[in-house]
């Protein structure tokens, strides 16, 4: 979201899982999923979702190909442990998303040339991450790097960086952003042609400490064959899990994929008394595809199922829209929620080694507060809808009991609460990535999807930015326009305004 905008609200879901100027009012559904297990690289796809509504009577259906895709490509490497394999995902050329043949274009470059440096400590101390303005004066704080973790910041090629540790100003290590490399890393236990020292190094630590350095030093040495075969940079720890979720393709712009869902639309609103937070245990809460939705009466009448149809918009990063996502009823539902509840200023969100905190960057300036799926039977069907369309388990986006998805870790849902984010008159969200860095300790959950929900239209400025997607015709960046009830979805790896 960028220029000026007034009264501009947005609802973020952000879910892990165990990846202008403006004069009307603009709000804007926002949801931001993780996925166990997927690949967080500098690349990114991005496509747009339409969605249109039929009245059906059938099973639920979708467009869905759940094959290999087939951009990923084996690559074998060895890193001193024998000879490995990784499926690594490939970009197709981009004349292909113009269903023409490979060389026939040229991709443009993007005007836009910022990108996410991260910085990785491979020390057991305790670091300070500094912006170095290089005119003499103090640096800015960025971020705190406790011993073997990442973090990071978007950034700009020449832009340098330092660390000191907690407790002095002494620079312990300086970076320069030099693209394409985006990862930094700051490893002062292994000392060049010193192998007796480096060794010292390492029998000072402790076993837990030497673990996590052999963590980071072999994904260090698999992310340069990893650059060396995709020409991306490598952003997880290696090795990591499989993806475990479906993401929608993106073969060629406009390319339609379409699945149905039975949270059809509310056309009425209920009364206050039937709208109040749903109480119900995990297991009261699952509906059979036979049975009625919640408040089903006051739902479109005539109408079982609800068809989405997703459009194609940008395939790097992947980007889909979908009309009438949201009726003009549920908009306004949510709308009036936020009129009861008190709007904090926005924050964002840290990397591993790193809090939420307050944005004194002018990052982002806009006030949110948060809205839980449990409030009203409303936002309910919008966690369930959204969930067909990425052909989720509903589930998965609440509490559960044990019996329900057993395999994972917690019974927490694995969906933040949704974020209703309120942008006045110049207020924005500058660029950033909507995922975190890898945490050394844990299974490296990351947001690997954004849903953009929009709950009002006809303002000037207040589009959804990609300025960094692929594409063979405009440096410049791709805008998604608000319109009331559209859902614009999103892979989370690259940039946005």
């Amino acid at each position: 979201r960028h220029g000026d905008m007034k009264n501009m609200y947005m609802i973020k879901d952000q879910s892990e899982l165990r990846h202008k100027k403006g004069h009307v009012q603009i709000k804007n559904l926002h949801i931001t999923m993780r996925k166990q297990g997927c690949l967080p690289t500098l690349y990114g796809l991005s496509f747009l979702v339409s969605f249109f509504a039929y009245a059906w009577s059938e099973p639920l259906t979708c467009s869905a190909n759940f094959e290999r895709d087939p951009a990923l490509k084996e690559m074998k490497f060895d890193i001193g442990y024998g000879e490995e394999t990784f499926e690594a995902y490939i970009q197709p050329d981009v004349s292909t998303f113009y269903q023409e043949k490979p060389g026939s274009r040229t991709a443009v470059a993007p005007h836009f040339v910022a990108l996410a440096g991260m910085f990785v400590n491979m020390s057991p101390d305790n670091l300070r991450l500094y912006w170095d303005p290089d005119n003499g004066r103090p640096g800015s704080i960025i971020a705190y790097n406790t011993p073997f973790q990442a973090t990071g910041t978007a950034t700009f090629p020449t832009h340098k960086f330092y660390f000191t540790p907690m407790d002095s100003n002494e620079v312990v290590a300086r970076f320069t952003v030099t693209p394409p490399q985006s990862v930094y890393y700051y490893d002062p236990l292994d000392v060049p042609n010193d192998p007796e020292q480096t060794r010292r190094n390492l029998d000072a630590l402790s076993e837990d400490e030497l673990e996590k350095y052999m963590i980071l030093k072999k994904t260090k040495d698999f992310a340069e064959k990893y650059f060396e075969f995709t020409g991306r940079q490598y952003l997880a720890n290696y090795p990591r899990k499989q993806p475990s979720h479906f993401m929608w393709s993106a073969d060629y712009l406009g390319q339609m994929h379409w699945a149905t869902t039975k949270e059809t639309h509310f056309v009425e609103l209920p009364s206050d008394d039937e709208l109040q937070p749903i109480r119900a245990s995990p297991k009261e809460r699952v509906l059979k595809e036979d049975e009625p939705r919640l408040l089903q009466q006051y739902r479109t009448k005539d109408q079982d199922i609800l068809n989405m149809t997703l459009k194609v918009t940008s395939y790097a990063p992947r980007v889909f829209e979908i009309d009438n996502f949201l009726s003009e009823v549920e908009a306004q539902h949510i709308l009036k929620l936020a009129t009861g509840m008190d709007l904090s200023l926005s924050t964002t969100s840290g990397s591993a080694g790193r809090t939420k905190e307050k944005d004194n960057t002018n990052t982002r300036t806009s006030r949110n507060t948060w809205v839980p799926r449990e409030k009203t039977a409303i936002v309910d069907a919008i966690y369930r809808r959204a969930a067909d369309l990425i052909q989720i388990d509903e589930a998965l986006l609440r509490h559960r009991d044990a019996g329900t998805h057993p395999d994972r870790s917690s019974r927490s849902s694995i969906a933040e609460t949704l974020q209703l984010v309120h942008y006045e008159n110049g207020q924005q969200y500058t660029a950033h990535h909507d995922f975190g860095y890898p945490n050394v300790d844990d299974d490296q959950s990351a947001r690997y999807l954004t849903l953009l929900l929009y709950l009002n239209e006809g303002m000037v400025g207040g589009q959804t930015s990609f300025p960094r997607w692929v594409n063979a015709e405009t440096g410049k960046a791709l805008t998604v326009e608000p319109k009331i009830g559209k859902v614009s979805v999103g892979k989370a790896k690259k940039v946005a305004l």
